[in-house]
């Protein structure tokens, strides 16, 4: 569905998760990006109410999701040069 606004052709938005990490190579769809962030919160904060883990989890494992998306995305980014 492309349109011409400005003289250019307007391509969909990316989710804001993607956006926020600048994934360049990975296409995350909406429902995946929910998984990841939204996901990680909710089982970090189960975690945390069962007494299994310490509440500092509930912010460190969400930014090692993050983390660990934004690696694979440079991993596939040095894939596409090299392969």
């Amino acid at each position: 569905m492309s349109e011409y606004r400005h003289g250019r052709v307007s391509r969909p938005r990316r989710p804001w998760y993607a956006r926020a990490l600048g994934i360049r190579h990975l296409y995350l769809s909406n429902v995946m990006c929910v998984l990841l962030f939204e996901g990680s919160v909710a089982l970090a904060v189960l975690m945390a109410l069962t007494e299994l883990v310490s509440w500092w989890v509930v912010l460190i494992l969400p930014l090692t999701v993050a983390a660990m998306v934004k690696l694979n995305d440079l991993v596939a980014g040095a894939q596409n040069r090299h392969g």
